[in-house]
């Protein structure tokens, strides 16, 4: 049976269950919190998540202050939810899906934050993920996505060489139309100077009647 709550030892008395939720968000969506006393110096909270992966995440932040004390964060698979918390428990881990997320994402987001955390918390999420196989998955699914991109550059590159071929085409006929049109122009504006050029020819001049002189007798 997966565990889905964790213990959180050593916890400051002036930490509020508010603080433990907003600390513990990062691993995960948290159902419940709960804080008991355990002694004059410090307390324990419990954290239920909706899924195991946020309670193996959580564990990964021991050794982080919260408020003013370094914490200790162990599974808790003896944990029982109050009885006023079940139902609601149930309804959200019931309707909701975790997204699975990568734990050197989380304590990267958490230091980024400004939270204290363990100065191994590093090493440690980078040995969750690679047990998990986080790193086989992500390297698979970019694998696909690198593929899936290059395959549809392949159908780009063939889809532009079509499109050049018949630009070339088209503008091989434009060209072709274009020299037959000015041919038949140059032509035409040769006859038509020509026509220009060519003397009128005048019908010749009826002949003049001689004049007659008559004889004064």
């Amino acid at each position: 049976m997966s565990v889905k709550t964790v213990k959180v030892g050593n916890l400051s008395l002036k930490a509020s269950a508010r603080d433990v939720r907003e600390f513990f968000s990062f691993s995960g969506d948290i159902v419940y919190v709960e804080v008991q006393s355990d002694d004059d110096f410090s307390q324990n909270a419990f954290v239920t998540f909706t899924d195991s992966q946020g309670a193996d995440t959580a564990v990964l932040l021991s050794g982080a202050t919260i408020v003013d004390m370094t914490v200790t964060v162990t599974l808790a698979p003896d944990y029982h939810l109050p009885p006023d918390a079940t139902s609601a428990a149930r309804g959200v881990t019931e309707g909701e899906e975790s997204v699975m997320s990568k734990a050197e994402d989380v304590i990267s987001s958490m230091l980024s934050k400004g939270f204290i955390l363990g100065k191994d918390a590093v090493s440690k999420a980078k040995s969750f993920d690679e047990k998990i196989g986080f790193s086989e998955k992500v390297t698979t699914g970019t694998s696909m996505v690198n593929e899936k991109v290059k395959e549809v550059d392949q159908k780009l590159q063939v889809s532009e060489k079509a499109k050049s071929a018949y630009a070339a085409a088209a503008s091989w006929v434009t060209d072709a139309f274009s020299k037959v049109a000015k041919s038949a122009s140059e032509v035409g504006q040769q006859t038509k100077e020509k026509d220009d050029v060519a003397p009128t020819q005048q019908p010749p001049s009826p002949p003049k009647a001689s004049q007659v002189q008559g004889l004064i007798l």
